[in-house]
């Protein structure tokens, strides 16, 4: 027998502090230490001999995140609305960067894997980078024992479980996964680049820019409800980027940028997801009753991507879970009130070669080991 345990959207950026000394405030992940302690218990004492894999399922990494962080001059804000990271060597660069600015988290892993577990990394939204070959390469490098570290570019399915990221299931964030790399015309000559969608740009050119002011905004739950409150409390806040956001858009999908491949049909489709964003418990309830439901090779279907934290039972056996994530959370739901780090992950127990569907998978809270103080993020 064999266990996994799936963890997903740590955001790992440049680190908490930047060259200059100052602090970093497009750094989402402040748990290192928990991180170390966690895969310390499942590589050791009772887990010592146990085969163990960790599954990283997308968005660990936040590439996106590191951008330069003086944006005073209109030059720099124009850089991040073209920018030159969807290249392999400039990847490359943010990967050295991410790997130096969290030496905990890297040593850890390197730890777990030299204790002869394993890693399965699936790519997000966020992290599509790791799909450049020299990306992978300079990861297998850092974390040495190469053979036991896997990059995944599909769901990953086993004993009738399944784990993917979850992007895929909205217009903003879904990937040509066919198309993935392609080749665009510059006046140097052509250069291969990653073919990212609108929300990627939306990141790059937006919100970094205005997690500077706000560096909380992508992590207030329901964002419904943060709009309102942002409505009557801030309202100049408010009312300068609710019309910045829409002219980004129509520049984005309309105007000027070369990376736009603008589809009226598909803009439309952003239009609306914008004014509805699509619950991830609702689409997999849609992929169980759907017309491809019967023939799906999986019962339980295990997803990250919207930091909510979650396990559904659908009737038939059918079990949708969601990951969340290790980063801060402020939530605006009178049944979650308040600011929290969850640090949830699923352990499957009962992987067996077979696949005979009998794994089992539960959500877990990794609490840590008791210590006096804790950094406050």
């Amino acid at each position: 027998m064999a266990i996994k345990l799936v963890v997903s959207d740590f955001h790992l950026s440049r680190g908490r502090w930047l060259a200059d000394g100052r602090r970093n405030p497009l750094e989402d992940f402040h748990q290192d230490e928990r991180f170390r302690e966690f895969l310390d218990f499942y590589s050791s004492g009772e887990y010592a001999q146990v085969d163990v894999e960790l599954v990283i399922n997308g968005d660990f990494f936040d590439p996106l995140a590191v951008i330069p962080t003086d944006l005073s001059t209109r030059a720099a804000r124009k850089a991040l609305e073209f920018p030159l990271e969807v290249e392999e060597e400039p990847a490359v660069l943010k990967f050295r960067e991410i790997i130096a600015g969290h030496p905990v988290a890297f040593e850890a892993l390197r730890e777990f894997l030299k204790r002869g577990k394993r890693i399965r990394f699936r790519w997000g939204n966020h992290d599509v980078a790791i799909l450049w070959p020299k990306v992978q390469a300079l990861l297998r490098e850092t974390l040495g024992h190469p053979a036991r570290v896997v990059f995944e570019l599909e769901r990953y399915v086993f004993d009738r479980i399944c784990i993917d990221h979850g992007h895929q299931f909205e217009t903003l964030n879904h990937f040509d996964e066919q198309n993935i790399f392609i080749t665009r015309s510059t006046p140097e000559g052509p250069k291969r680049i990653q073919n990212l969608p609108f929300g990627s740009f939306f990141v790059l050119g937006f919100l970094n820019r205005l997690k500077l002011e706000r560096h909380y905004i992508n992590q207030v739950q329901p964002f419904r409800i943060y709009l309102r409150l942002a409505s009557l409390m801030e309202p100049w806040f408010f009312w300068r980027n609710g019309f910045r956001v829409a002219w980004f858009f129509v520049k984005m999908r309309l105007i000027t940028h070369p990376m736009r491949f603008a589809r009226i049909r598909k803009t439309l489709l952003l239009l609306k997801e914008a004014l509805h964003r699509p619950s991830l418990e609702a689409e997999a309830e849609k992929l169980f009753f759907g017309p491809e439901g019967r023939d799906l090779p999986f019962d339980t279907l295990i997803l990250g991507h919207d930091h909510q934290a979650k396990v559904r039972a659908f009737p038939g056996g059918k079990t949708y879970m969601n990951t969340g994530t290790w980063t801060p959370i402020t939530s605006l739901d009178m049944a979650t009130l308040g600011h929290r780090v969850l640090r949830t992950y699923a352990l499957i127990e009962g992987v067996t070669e077979k696949g005979d569907g009998r794994a089992r998978a539960t959500l877990k809270v990794w609490h840590g080991r008791p210590s006096v103080t804790d950094d406050f993020s």
